[in-house]
């Protein structure tokens, strides 16, 4: 995995992810990238358009840190209740099975109902 450049826009908007991906399928001769990002509005607007949906994917720490963030807004605020979430949030993301992200899911909803309603409006398959 290697970053293959880094653009200057006008704006980060539909247009300009989708043009910006556009030439780079162009410039990579056809392939088709895996597309690693918070997958902000644009993106998930953009990508969809120039790849394959299953060739874009959440940067597990940026999703890590909106699910910290959000945890925070309702309340969480001691390291070690950061720790412990963080500790289930990975487990999620990483699964590796279907059965393992449903068990992890499970306990998530017992902890915190609110973050389990998170993960899943934010993607509802493993992230990782």
């Amino acid at each position: 995995m290697f970053d293959v450049v880094y653009a200057i826009g006008t704006a980060e908007n539909n247009d300009e992810w989708l043009w910006f991906l556009i030439v780079l399928r162009e410039s990579l001769g056809g392939l088709q990238p895996v597309i690693m990002s918070d997958r902000k509005s644009a993106l998930l607007f953009s990508v969809p358009r120039v790849s394959r949906i299953e060739n874009h994917t959440y940067y597990v720490r940026h999703a890590r840190e909106n699910f910290l963030t959000y945890a925070a807004k309702v309340g969480i605020h001691l390291q070690a209740s950061k720790d412990l979430l963080k500790e289930v949030f990975n487990r999620v993301v990483y699964a590796l099975t279907g059965v393992e992200y449903g068990l992890t899911m499970d306990e998530l909803w017992k902890f915190k109902p609110e973050f389990a309603a998170w993960v899943e409006c934010n993607d509802p398959e493993p992230l990782g």
